[in-house]
């Protein structure tokens, strides 16, 4: 997927990852033996444990702690990357590609590499959310789940990593107001998109990208 994705760019490297994303939505939906289909997988939480030293069930506190745990730890070694002479490279076509080349890295090879590394930790969070649930759905692969994430960032600011954090709290908050406000029932995603409509518009940098500027003045 991360070598045909990275032959292409803007709107074709979107609509390309969507493809994939719905040809394995298919294959999860229609190979029943393995997935359960359209009913998912259910299952019980596993046990977390160190090979005879520590050995516990995963309740909903221990859950939420190792949860937390891991977002930690992915937030640093993200961190790490990032300010990595590899993250400058990623950073550097993300500014100018042509020139990237010109001075001759191979380009390609480190846009399969972050494509691969931005499957690592979406694949890390679905399994986090699996397990927390007890319960995993072809939902979770499918192109509103994407569309999701973009809108996280977007909300958050792209190009950091707290930015999508932020949105995503952002985004669950608001959800949840409305939601108690105006009824489970309610079709929150109408008022969302608005909000969403107007903060590419007057907020294009995300909440973070305000917040540093309000803090700037």
């Amino acid at each position: 997927m991360a070598y045909f994705s990275t032959r292409l760019r803007d709107i074709y490297f979107a609509i390309t990852t969507l493809i994939f994303s719905q040809i394995f939505y298919v294959i999860i939906f229609t190979w029943t033996s393995v997935t359960g289909g359209e009913n998912g997988l259910i299952f019980t939480r596993p046990h977390f444990s160190i090979p005879f030293i520590y050995d516990v069930r995963f309740t909903s506190t221990i859950m939420h702690w190792f949860v937390l745990a891991v977002v930690t730890a992915s937030y640093l070694v993200l961190r790490r990357v990032t300010q990595s002479p590899f993250g400058m490279v990623l950073q550097s076509i993300r500014e100018n590609e042509g020139r990237t080349r010109a001075i001759g890295y191979a380009v390609e090879r480190y846009k399969i590499v972050s494509v691969m590394l931005s499957g690592l930790f979406a694949g890390l969070a679905g399994v986090l959310y699996a397990v927390q649930n007890e319960f995993a759905a072809p939902d979770f692969v499918y192109f509103i789940t994407s569309g999701d994430t973009v809108i996280f960032n977007v909300m958050g600011g792209i190009g950091t990593l707290v930015g999508p954090i932020v949105g995503a709290g952002f985004f669950q908050l608001l959800r949840e107001l409305m939601a108690r406000i105006f009824g489970d029932q309610f079709p929150y995603l109408i008022p969302l998109g608005f909000i969403f409509i107007a903060m590419i518009i007057f907020l294009p940098q995300g909440l973070l990208g305000f917040a540093r500027r309000w803090l700037n003045r």
